[in-house]
């Protein structure tokens, strides 16, 4: 039964340093055509102008709540503004994207009409190009029961056409079924997976909506697209709390498939891309490599869906090299497809 105790969605903006992007993503949320709503925006300390601009934004219209915090990253701001949430479904809206103005309503719908825990949608990515793509994972359907398990595994980066998106920001999400916090990305390489995952275990109904109804804009500054020393160990963090996430269920050791993926994209991506000698560059692939941590989770059962095709047919090979502990190979390998991909 649809109440107005169940209609409000508290939308959470955690915000630092986009002054530049504030105003319209703000814009984008208050012209929803959804207006049960309850804007959070989380200032986690920002240096630029953004700490006026919140209080400046919460004048202007009374659904808008401001909390200002000391900097403590992106999934302790969101947590944060979970504690200050009152709404039946909660969303996340990253603070330098836009949304198209009917996006809350069309999920919104979707949710209280299937009795839904989670409703997500479509995407429109751009790229580092600047142009942009529509990502549509799924057809307008509805997941019940055990098939979430099933689904869940698809938000697994598995090398194959039937991969979900995890990112926490393109959904909605029945609030009295969080009843954990966020990660910090300071320490896992992926806060929206961990909460993904988490949330999917608790939860008996999915539904997703076909249309691309947010703007994911590229940012060349984001951890996910450069090499820092810590981010293989973020990795690692990952992995094991998916595994934590599955102990005990038929998806045990989900983390092993997943760590896999994640190095790989490292090596190919931020490690080959960056600007260092060739001798730097192969030292991190040995290390990885002769990483005990790695390789043992390597040889555990892992079950990859690959796609037919050369491309999926070197990734497997990647894949057999890593876990036999060939360096040299694997780094030509990796050397060989980012030249040729340019």
């Amino acid at each position: 039964m649809v109440t107005a105790d169940n209609k409000k969605l508290s939308v959470i903006v955690a915000i630092y340093n986009v002054e530049q992007y504030l105003d319209r993503c703000l814009h984008s949320l208050v012209e929803q055509t959804y207006t049960d709503l309850e804007i959070i925006l989380v200032d986690d300390g920002s240096p630029d102008n953004c700490p006026r601009m919140c209080d400046e934004w919460a004048l202007r219209d009374s659904r808008i709540k401001v909390i200002h915090k000391q900097n403590g990253g992106l999934g302790y701001a969101r947590n944060s503004g979970l504690e200050a949430a009152t709404g039946a479904y909660v969303a996340f809206v990253d603070s330098d994207d836009y949304l198209e103005k009917d996006m809350y309503r069309l999920l919104m719908e979707e949710a209280l009409e299937k009795d839904a825990d989670c409703v997500y949608c479509g995407f429109r990515q751009q790229l580092p190009s600047l142009e942009f793509v529509d990502v549509i994972d799924m057809g307008n359907e509805t997941v019940w029961g055990k098939d979430i398990d099933r689904l869940a595994g698809r938000f697994l980066m598995n090398f194959s056409h039937e991969h979900l998106h995890f990112s926490v920001w393109h959904g909605v999400y029945r609030r009295s079924l969080i009843d954990f916090k966020f990660v910090s990305e300071r320490e896992y390489v992926s806060e929206d997976i961990v909460f993904t995952h988490m949330f999917l275990r608790r939860c008996k109904s999915f539904s997703y909506v076909p249309k691309a109804l947010y703007h994911y804009m590229y940012n060349a500054k984001s951890l996910s697209r450069n090499y820092g020393e810590q981010t293989y160990e973020r990795i690692l963090a990952t992995a094991g709390k998916l595994n934590e996430i599955y102990a005990g269920t038929e998806y045990a050791g989900a983390g092993n498939a997943y760590v896999f993926c994640q190095v790989y994209f490292l090596m190919r991506f931020p490690m080959m891309k960056a600007r260092l000698p060739l001798k730097q560059k192969y030292a991190f692939f040995r290390k990885i490599l002769r990483d005990r941590r790695y390789t043992d989770m390597l040889q555990a059962k892992n079950e990859f869906k690959f796609q037919k095709g050369l491309k999926y047919r070197i990734i497997r090979f990647v894949y057999s090299l890593h876990r036999r502990k060939m360096v040299r190979l694997n780094f030509l390998t990796i050397r060989a497809i980012s030249i040729k991909k340019g």
